[in-house]
């Protein structure tokens, strides 16, 4: 669904986020929230699920190195993802030296990681579902149109939105 790279695109813009945000409640209303999607002491799912994302990627895995300079992890960040997916079974670490080591998902990381991916898509059905294939490509080209021309502008669009709440 072409949608999809409209979603990933246009999320940095805050009224974007809102909607965005009531479509997730919408979505997944009765889904609950533990299990796959929130693990047990570790609060900052954003943060683990976007190591997921990454890792689901690389088969093979990647170092904390990598995921540090590559993927732009805060070492912090880096370490509490790890312990989350490690804690539940979801990853297994390597150690490659005292300052590194090597991440990977296990089978069932995996499982989770393509759950997570499905649930993104839902989203974007339920955003979407009422235009059709040609329409949903419109709409793709004409915002990546717009999200080029903002780009291209002289404008500061964090200060503009803390002048704008």
């Amino acid at each position: 669904m072409c949608v999809t790279n409209f979603v990933q695109v246009i999320s940095c813009n805050l009224p974007f986020k809102k909607y965005q945000s009531t479509l997730k409640y919408q979505v997944h209303i009765e889904e609950e929230r533990h299990g796959d999607y929130c693990l047990p002491g570790f609060p900052d799912r954003h943060n683990f699920h976007r190591l997921l994302r990454i890792l689901r990627k690389h088969d093979d895995g990647l170092t904390s190195k990598q995921l540090i300079y590559d993927f732009d992890y805060r070492p912090s960040d880096l370490e509490d993802a790890t312990k989350a997916l490690v804690t539940n079974n979801l990853a297994t670490t390597t150690p490659i030296n005292e300052e590194d080591y090597k991440i990977q998902l296990n089978t069932e990381g995996i499982e989770v990681a393509d759950n997570l991916l499905k649930r993104r898509d839902k989203i974007t059905e339920a955003a979407y579902h009422t235009l059709s294939e040609n329409e949903q490509r419109e709409l793709d080209r004409l915002v990546n149109k717009l999200i080029e021309d903002y780009a291209n502008r002289d404008v500061n669009y964090n200060t503009l939105g803390n002048i704008c709440r």
